[in-house]
This record gives C-alpha cells, structure tokens and sequence, in this order.
C-alpha cells in the first residue's frame, strides 16, 4: 500500500474518532469518490477504509480534504476545529517535516439526534 493510502486510512480513523463526528465520507471529485467507495466495497476485508482525500502539490505539499456529518448535539465551529487539531496532530507525528498546503474539512449533513460514532 502507498504512504498516501496509508495516511488516508489513519486521518480516516481520527476524524470518525472526533467527538461530534458521526460520518466520514469519501472526499475528492465525485468520480474520485465514486472510484474509492467500489475500491472500499470490493477491497480485502482487512483493510481499512480511505475516505478522507490526501493530496500532493508539485512541491510535495500536502493536501487533505476530509468530509464529515455531525451530530446537532455539538456546534459545528467546535466540531470543525476538533477535526483540523486531530489531523494537524497526525500530519505533526506521522508526516514531521512535511509543508501543508491545505486542510479542506466540510460538513455535508447535520444529524438530528445522532450519536457520534468513536
């Protein structure tokens, strides 16, 4: 498995984690989405899913867009600025030395009583 797979598969595991996440949905261009989610569903039962986006500029920059439904229960802002702390930790520890380009974190559903998944 590449490195970007790799880190895809652990943000994909911190996000769900954050508190007021319910959902992670695959990130990228819809035909990228549409791509991960058949590779998710047809992949080694072992592995673990890539949803969130891990892209890399010519510099080698990194971008990562994560898309996320919350829970009403949490405001959003909060939510959101867990989400980008949890990656920023991950990117801190795993990716040391690596310029950001770019943390894309959107919320695409608000969940009426939903329980945040950990």
């Amino acid at each position: 498995m590449d490195t970007d797979a790799a880190l895809s598969q652990q943000l994909t595991a911190v996000v769900a984690a954050t508190p007021g996440v319910t959902t992670v949905y695959a990130s990228g261009s819809p035909i990228r989405a549409v791509l991960r989610s058949v590779a998710d569903a047809v992949g080694r039962d072992d592995e673990e899913p890539t949803k969130v986006a891990v892209g890399r500029g010519a510099d080698g920059a990194l971008t990562i867009g994560a898309t996320i439904g919350v829970t009403d229960g949490a405001p959003v802002p909060a939510t959101l600025r867990l989400v980008g702390d949890a990656i920023r930790g991950v990117l801190a520890t795993s990716m040391e030395g690596t310029a950001i380009h770019e943390i894309d974190v959107r919320v695409c559903r608000i969940e009426e009583g939903a329980a945040a998944t950990r």
